[in-house]
């Protein structure tokens, strides 16, 4: 077929953008052109900004919903339309002829807009739009057909409206971002959009069914419902909860201090709901610091929205394990062209509608810190998860003052969510008045009372409520400095003690297990292990039984049992244990794990009073004084790696010279005193480490200001703990089954360690597989699999979004690579999960794997 006759010359010819693709079919055959496509991406922004209160319209300048309808103008250019064989060889266009020319439909299409706002304090609105694959493009360059681009512009902007006319701050910038790439996978969807639509009234049609489907319409609240009937098991709000209520009446930032146990959950869902039934907010997302507590959170928040709605609401979970949950399958999306580019872009909406990240997209969610953090670092599509987040009450429970870094990320993220009319509700047990400060954005100048409980907050001023503490319990300490003491823990479990046994890292958790095994006698009591080694269905097996078994409910509890864990058990989550054993961590962290201990009210115990062991190094206080810094690391054993030594130093001197602790009246004065300035007689060696950690503060302040210039710096992977936590060990992931059947080319057979048989392509996803193989999957150290993680296959790389081995699991328990030959140096058993053996590495590992959870 002949080029048609409008032309830029003989070298590029120009082709109508009616003849222009926008996608094609899975066999590559040219499907839905770029105008119509542009026309259904604009219909779904419409129906996207209907669907947005006023407070969250308002910030939104007329134009966007044009921006979103533009695009993908960059699609009506000779090197993105090269991209398909077919178009090609129908126009009669040459390879030669699209050598050098730009293929990014992307940058292209901001060129253009850059052209059409003609004015460069707009430039970032053509930005964003580049973007919206899920980073920044640079500085667009010049592409021919440039008139033709133009063309389809005007026609669109003769539909939708004109342009934006003035510059926007960098909240509202983004939160359009996230409505514009929105709407490109709603669009996108050809389940909703058919080929066969004709008229713009059909795609605004098809465009509010289509966001209805997702749930994305006003919720319906039942109003006037009193404290007893949003919580039936309590009958009257505590002193906290009252204090609370009285205080989150407006928008604004807000702090709920209180010990643990005292019900700073409900007190943050109660004013959760008054904010959302006035119209002050649109929806919740429960923010918390580990998939654990999110998935035992989850459990507690859905009946609750439950009673407040009056229709059905489902509480999406959120983290890297939970959209396995799900039923219905994703977006129905192909690949816009061949390449690398589109297929990513293919495989980022359907994440964010099958995994973890559409909690944040839906009315209620719960999930980890880290989903949210992630709308403030430069990972891709941060912007999407503001524009989820904007409105709504956000819920960040367990804030600490020790981790620095995340702290500081969390500054930023209060920030953009309050210039996205968000109400932040901070829970915490153990803040410093320095942390209070920072949180709630106040000057030295600004009194702050020393109370607790205490509920306090900046709305349109600064309010402070203090309440009655619950009554006081006193908590026995032991320091134990030998050995782990197997022998006493089994004692006390034998005499029916349920006993919680908290290590620092996974590695002393298993090692811990198994001399517990072997010292236990027949009959002896129950042993188990908790952490984050285990694939994720042993996990959720392993996690949902003992919390069962330890919880509120007693009908469960075994007569005498030692659970060990890792950090997995640390907080926001309901285990009640008779004694605790801990290894030395900073005074926030130790203080939750008392959390555990004696948490609910039973008729008797086993053990006459509440009590914990701590494990603390050897040397005493003469020795710690006169010791090299060499020597407390020493001394100080796994935990410092974990931990920065310095802090641990400083919480061992508060904790070895207690007998005992009363909480809540202790917490206080216990954290201000780990985190004073240090005593002028401060041994040499411990202000060394003191240096270490502030020039480590230093970095870490540099590195959470870098991550969240997301303008400058280039996008990384959309997931957890990428730049969400300081974390000096990288991780990947290790997909366990029994045997892999290659079926054809690009198709295999998996028998998956949990009996799932599964049958996943290169070529097609399928959410069934996606599920099979995730429920598969475990977290390791990258150094423990790096050999096994290079070219992986189409299969998996079709299925997985991180860096994933493969491991085969024989009848004994080792692991081989896929070649079902080379041993990986691990091995597996369903109740110590995955075991990296060092001795029988071909290589000695490059760094330490000592993280937690």
């Amino acid at each position: 077929m002949p080029i048609p006759t409008r032309s830029v010359g003989s070298a590029l010819p120009t082709i109508r953008h009616e003849e222009c693709w926008a996608k094609t079919s899975p066999d590559g055959t040219p499907r839905i052109n770029a105008l119509d496509h542009c026309l259904n991406v604009g219909c779904v922004a419409e129906a996207l900004v209907q669907n947005l209160p006023a407070s969250l319209r308002k910030l939104l300048p007329p134009g966007v919903v044009t921006l979103a309808a533009l695009h993908d103008i960059g699609k009506v250019s000779l090197g993105f339309q090269a991209k398909c064989d077919l178009w090609r060889t129908k126009y009669g266009v040459q390879p030669h002829q699209v050598v050098g020319l730009e293929t990014d439909h992307a940058k292209i299409s901001q060129f253009t807009i850059t052209q059409l706002l003609s004015n460069s304090s707009l430039e970032k609105w053509a930005a964003i739009v580049g973007a919206h694959h899920g980073k920044l493009k640079g500085r667009p360059c010049p592409s021919p057909w440039e008139e033709e681009r133009r063309r389809l512009a005007e026609e669109l902007i003769k539909q939708f409206g004109h342009l934006p006319d003035h510059p926007a701050s960098d909240a509202v910038l983004w939160f359009a971002a996230g409505l514009i790439t929105v709407a490109d996978w709603i669009g996108s969807d050809e389940t909703q959009f058919p080929d066969q639509l004709r008229t713009v009234e059909e795609r605004r049609q098809h465009a509010l069914r289509a966001v209805n489907s997702l749930g994305w319409k006003p919720i319906v609240i039942c109003p006037g419902l009193s404290f007893a009937e949003l919580f039936p098991n309590l009958k009257e709000p505590n002193s906290l909860q009252s204090a609370t209520l009285e205080s989150v009446k407006n928008p604004g930032v807000y702090l709920i201090e209180g010990p643990m146990g005292f019900g700073k959950t409900e007190a943050a869902l109660a004013a959760a709901y008054r904010l959302i039934a006035a119209k002050l907010a649109t929806g919740l997302y429960f923010a918390l610091p580990t998939q654990v507590t999110s998935n035992r959170i989850h459990e507690r928040v859905q009946p609750f929205v439950d009673r407040i709605c009056a229709e059905a609401e489902p509480v999406h979970l959120a983290h890297s394990g939970s959209w396995l949950v799900e039923t219905k399958p994703p977006l129905r999306i192909h690949p816009a062209s061949p390449d690398g580019e589109a297929a990513e872009h293919v495989r980022a909406g359907r994440s964010w509608f099958a995994t973890a990240k559409r909690a944040l997209l839906a009315p209620f969610g719960v999930g980890t810190i880290d989903q949210a953090l992630l709308g403030i670092v430069a990972a891709n599509h941060f912007f999407v998860r503001q524009f989820g987040l904007a409105g709504k009450v956000v819920i960040l429970d367990e804030v600490h003052t020790y981790d620095l870094y995340t702290s500081m990320l969390i500054g930023a993220l209060i920030k953009r969510l309050r210039e996205l009319e968000c109400t932040v509700i901070v829970l915490s047990a153990t803040l410093t008045e320095a942390r209070r400060r920072e949180l709630l954005g106040l000057d030295s100048c600004q009194p702050v009372s020393t109370a607790y409980p205490l509920v306090s907050g900046v709305a349109d001023s600064f309010i402070e409520r203090t309440c009655e503490p619950p009554p006081s319990r006193t908590v026995r300490i032991r320091s134990v400095k030998a050995a782990p003491p197997v022998a006493d823990a089994l004692a006390e479990a034998q005499r029916g003690a349920c006993v919680l046994w908290i290590r620092n890292t996974v590695d002393e958790a298993q090692e811990t297990y198994r001399v517990l095994q072997s010292a236990n006698c027949q009959g002896g009591p129950a042993v188990a292990l908790l952490h984050s080694r285990f694939p994720f269905f042993r996990r959720e097996e392993l996690e949902t039984d003992w919390m069962n078994r330890l919880g509120k409910d007693g009908t469960k509890r075994p007569l005498g049992c030692v659970l060990v864990s890792t950090q997995v058990c640390e907080q926001s989550v309901d285990i009640d244990a008779d004694l605790l054993i801990t290894d030395l961590a900073p005074t926030d962290m130790l203080l939750q794990r008392l959390g555990r201990l004696w948490r609910h009210q039973r008729p008797t115990r086993p053990c006459p009073e509440p009590e914990v062991w701590i494990q603390i190094p050897s040397l005493d206080d003469t020795q710690l004084r006169a010791a090299s810094e060499k020597d407390l690391r020493q001394a100080l054993g796994k935990s410092g790696r974990v931990y920065a030594p310095y802090v641990l130093l400083r919480s061992l001197q508060q904790w070895r010279e207690r007998a005992t602790i009363t909480l809540p009246n202790d917490i206080r004065a216990i954290l201000e005193a780990t985190y004073a300035d240090p005593a002028a007689d401060e041994p040499l060696a411990w202000q060394k480490l003191r240096e270490q950690l502030e020039k480590q503060k230093n970095e870490m302040a540099r590195q959470a200001l870098n991550a969240t210039n997301v303008w400058s710096i280039p996008a990384l992977p959309d997931e957890e703990g990428i730049q969400t936590r300081w974390n000096n060990y990288p991780m990947a992931q290790l997909l366990l089954a029994h045997q892999i059947t290659r079926l054809d080319a690009h198709t295999v057979r998996l028998e998956l360690l949990n009996g799932d048989i599964a049958t996943a392509s290169g070529h097609d996803w399928n959410f069934n597989a996606a599920k099979a193989i995730h429920r598969n999957l475990t977290r390791l150290p990258r150094w423990a699999v790096s050999a096994f993680l290079s070219e992986p296959p189409a299969w998996l790389m079709n299925h997985v979004e991180q860096p994933t081995a493969v491991g085969l699991v024989s009848s004994d328990g080792t692991i081989y690579a896929m070649d079902g030959r080379t041993d990986m140096g691990l091995s597996y058993h369903p109740d110590e999960g995955v075991l990296i053996h060092r001795d029988r590495r071909t290589r000695p590992p490059q760094e330490d794997d000592e993280y937690f959870d």
